[in-house]
């Protein structure tokens, strides 16, 4: 950003840059009525990740969403094990 300046994201933002239909976050799914997406596709080794697949909207359901697609293609005892061998200094 220019310093002094002030950026306003929109709805109409959201569905120009983000590709979102009106701008939305997410699909609009009734309590009770539907669930939203999967992870998995038809198509072998696609996985989907987002606000648009379960758990849902927001950051922490989105982060969510990414460590259950992580999780499908690795193990959470493989991911340990991965990051042990790697041995992130400590801080």
């Amino acid at each position: 950003a220019v310093p002094g300046t002030v950026q306003i994201g929109t709805p109409l933002t959201h569905e120009r840059f983000l590709r979102r239909t009106r701008g939305a976050y997410g699909p609009r799914v009734e309590a009770g009525k539907h669930t939203l997406p999967g992870h998995k596709t038809p198509l072998e080794g696609l996985l989907l990740t987002g606000d648009f697949t379960f758990p849902g909207i927001g950051v922490p359901a989105t982060a969510a969403s990414g460590a259950v697609t992580a999780n499908t293609l690795v193990s959470v005892g493989d991911h340990n094990r991965m990051l042990d061998k790697i041995r992130l200094p400590i801080k």
